[in-house]
């Protein structure tokens, strides 16, 4: 840096304007000494290109050119800046007259250091150094201020310093600059303005000083605009720890300790702790003893060879509140790479590890019941035998399957089928030992996990305890429910060392339990293993074979005993399967029953058998009624009624010609539901039979009810109508069904002795081996279009 090149020359005048005072840069540039310079009239030493009135109160500056006549004759092209001294509050009305020598007639460069001996001082200065007049206008400067503000040394003479700042400070810098004569010093912060934009930062100290006889005010600008900015940074970073959401505490690390300095009020918040309560303090004063001591354990080496750590762990609130915290702590390092404070961040994360918690519950739970789910029941079980094959004890592996939960969903709704779930899912949790386990798989299906059993005889006592418990009323609504249970038992290691083939060996004693009549206990058993494998191929092929059509319809005719003509006929469905053969009813329907496969075959038979009436009417074969068998679920399905309306319209077949077969114990099951469900389909206009009519337990009042047509005569009470027993129920039912205004069939008919009973006590219809088997769809059509008869 250095000095401005210019020497300026500075006079003072009254508003007469006569000399007051000046300065020696002045004498040098002139050459007048001080007895020649002092009281004589300005216009003696400058003379003005212009005539100007100089001195008046409304002058506020007036840049003239013209010439300074110096004692030896020369005339020195100048420039001369006119202000009045508008900071000299004591002497007011004078007037600082600023002689700047144009371009090739400064004087020598150092002219003006002589009042200032420290001139490469100043030219070095690592800050900005200004001297200012009263009237505002620099005298002398450094290039740090020419860089600053962008500007020429030319320029600087002859501008009020107060338009290197912001308008907002320039009130602030002149009142500063105004105490700095007044009190003899002052200091302030401002910002430059340079000329092309740039903002600098300056800290001034501002003292009172004189050149020559001229008073002024020297100072200097230091530049802290980096400091600003890092003060702003603080400010900023403090601000963001102040109004953090997550807790922070500042620790002081010094002789082997770290204590508190400083919390945010999100710390206060969180543990009810102020800094003022805590202050001084080591943080670990808040852990939980006893708890987490391996995340304790990182803590302490992370801090003693100052480094990083990531924790969770639980702290204690001022409350005595145990909480959840996410900790990480980092060291602050100084300028010398010495760590001085360590920083930690806090979040409390009680609710998200509750929500972990419930969250791995909801995982391992069934969310009904409340009990284990399939994947903890098999996480249990794969440990248990785990330990049975490291020489410990065995245990035993119940599957339990409620008998009447379809039924009981599908009549009082899936409200009342999840409350008869949750008490037996209570039935089975307090019947058995802490460390034992009870899961639901799904559905109505239960699990029991027994572990370490006494024996076999044991396991068998606690399930028969366990089915009588489950067997017991469910009061619902005011209503008694029966769920009932079949219960499958394998025992390990004897029956499985894995959890899959344990399991599949549970679920076969469970099926078996269920073949057996339901409500028992079975043990698997090798045979039943085999027993159950052929079960599940059937029902493979089963699910095949409808798939295939490899099902096929017989149809037996329906004699009118009083003509001896072919009224109708019943659809009976036949398996023709390519590996086993002609399968019959009774070995695949009870299967199809269990498995649901009953609602497609049982749609299918019902297609099948009216493309057969419809093949009949064209034929012109009229009032010809097959009838179909209903199973229980296609009585339950939803849809039911508008499927088979259809069915009906698709083969533009008159509902009268279909007669639809249920049981009577499929009604009496369910009689008020049976009820609104046949009322929908005899408003459809098929015909309704009873099929195995005697062999339930009817009530009269609801079989007066019921919307049937028909009632059919099991074939059991016909085996030897010559016998009391016999003879007498047979009577009774066809006079109940005659008395009812139904007609009645007999079924299984295939005796003279049968056919001539039937007819001496007026039965309406027959069918059965005597008159004829069931025959294929295009016998039965030759038979009825060519008018075969029995005899009568």
């Amino acid at each position: 840096m250095s000095l401005a090149p210019l020497p300026l020359a500075v006079l003072v005048a009254d508003a007469a304007g006569t000399v007051v005072s000046w300065n020696k840069a002045f004498e040098k540039l002139a050459g007048f000494g001080a007895e020649a310079v002092r009281g004589r009239d300005l216009a003696g030493f400058v003379e003005f290109d212009e005539t100007v009135t100089l001195f008046s109160p409304s002058v506020a500056q007036a840049n003239l050119a013209g010439r300074l006549l110096c004692a030896d004759g020369r005339r020195l092209p100048v420039r001369l800046t006119v202000a009045p001294q508008s900071l000299d509050t004591e002497e007011p009305g004078k007037y600082s007259v600023i002689v700047l020598p144009l371009a090739g007639h400064a004087a020598p460069r150092n002219a003006l250091l002589q009042d200032f001996p420290v001139a490469e001082l100043i030219e070095n200065l690592p800050c900005v150094f200004y001297v200012i007049d009263q009237s505002g206008h620099l005298l002398l400067w450094n290039r740090q201020l020419e860089q600053v503000l962008e500007r020429p040394g030319e320029e600087l003479p002859s501008t009020d310093v107060g338009t290197f700042f912001d308008e907002h400070e320039r009130a602030l810098v002149r009142d500063k600059i105004l105490a700095a004569f007044e009190q003899g010093s002052s200091s302030h912060e401002a910002e430059f303005v340079g000329k092309h934009g740039k903002r600098t930062t300056c800290l001034f100290n501002c003292a009172r000083t004189r050149l020559g006889n001229v008073p002024c005010v020297f100072g200097t600008g230091l530049d802290i605009s980096a400091r600003k900015k890092t003060e702003q940074g603080l400010r900023v970073s403090e601000r963001a720890m102040f109004s953090s959401v997550n807790a922070i505490i500042i620790t002081c690390c010094a002789h082997g300790k770290n204590l508190i300095e400083y919390v945010n009020p999100a710390f206060e918040q969180m543990t009810g702790y102020t800094l003022a309560e805590i202050k001084g303090r080591d943080p670990r004063f808040m852990r939980l003893e006893g708890c987490d001591m391996h995340e304790h354990a990182r803590i302490r080496a992370a801090l003693h060879t100052k480094s990083s750590v990531h924790a969770v762990l639980r702290n204690i609130r001022k409350s005595g509140e145990i909480f959840w915290n996410d900790l990480r702590i980092d060291p602050v390092i100084n300028i010398d790479g010495n760590v001085t404070h360590f920083v930690a961040v806090l979040n409390d994360v009680t609710q998200s590890r509750q929500y972990e918690r419930r969250l791995h519950h909801m995982a391992h739970h069934d969310a009904l019941t409340g009990l284990a789910n399939r994947t903890l029941l098999q996480e249990r079980l794969k440990q248990a035998l785990e330990a049975t094959a490291r020489g410990g004890p065995g245990g035993a592996l119940a599957f339990v399957d409620l008998d009447n939960f379809k039924h009981i969903n599908d009549t009082f709704g899936h409200d009342a089928g999840d409350a008869v779930l949750r008490e037996i899912a209570g039935r089975l949790r307090v019947g058995v030992r802490e460390h034992d386990t009870v899961a639901r798989l799904g559905g109505d299906e239960f699990v029991l996990l027994i572990v370490e059993p006494p024996g076999e005889t044991v396991v068998a006592d606690l399930l028969e305890r366990l089915r009588h418990s489950v067997d017991r009323p469910i009061l619902l609504d005011g209503r008694e429910l029966i769920a009932g249970g079949s219960f499958g038992v394998a025992m390990f290691p004897r029956d499985g060392d894995t959890v899959d083939r344990i399991m599949r060996a549970a679920d076969a004693a469970m099926y078996h339990a269920k073949t057996m009549g339901k409500n028992n206990v079975q043990f698997y058993s090798e045979d039943l293993s085999r027993v159950v494998h052929q079960h599940l191929l059937l029902e493979a092929s089963l699910n095949r074979a409808i798939r295939n059509r490899e099902m096929a319809l017989g149809y037996q005719p329906k004699v009118d005993l009083r003509t001896g003509r072919i009224v109708g006929a019943e659809a009976l469905v036949r398996w023709h399967s390519p590996e086993r053969g002609v399968v019959g009813p009774d070995q695949f329907i009870p299967i199809a029953e269990q498995t649901g496969l009953i609602v497609p075959l049982g749609d299918w038979v019902i297609a099948e058998a009216c493309n057969t009436l419809r093949a009949l009417t064209a034929q012109g074969v009229e009032d010809f009624v097959i009838s179909v068998n209903l199973s229980a679920r296609q009585l339950r399905q939803r849809r039911f009624v508008e499927h088979l309306e259809a069915t009906l319209r698709e083969y533009s077949i008159l509902p009268n010609a279909l007669e639809l077969e249920v049981t009577e114990s499929q009604l009496m099951d369910n009689p008020a539901a049976a009820l609104e469900v046949l009322a929908r389909l005899k408003s459809l206009g098929v015909r309704l039979s009873i099929d195995d009519f005697g062999t339930g337990y009817s009530s009269l009042s609801y079989l007066q009810k019921f919307p049937v047509d028909v009632i059919k005569i099991d074939r059991s009470f016909l085996g030897d109508v010559a016998g009391d027993g016999n003879a007498v129920i047979a009577r009774t039912i066809i006079a109940l069904g005659h008395n009812l205004k139904l007609e009645v069939i007999a079924e299984g008919v295939e005796t003279q002795e049968q056919l001539a009973f039937l007819r001496d006590h007026e039965c309406d219809q027959m069918q059965g081996y005597y008159f004829s088997p069931a025959l294929p769809p295009e016998r039965l059509s030759s038979m009825v279009c060519s008018g075969v008869r029995m005899a009568v």
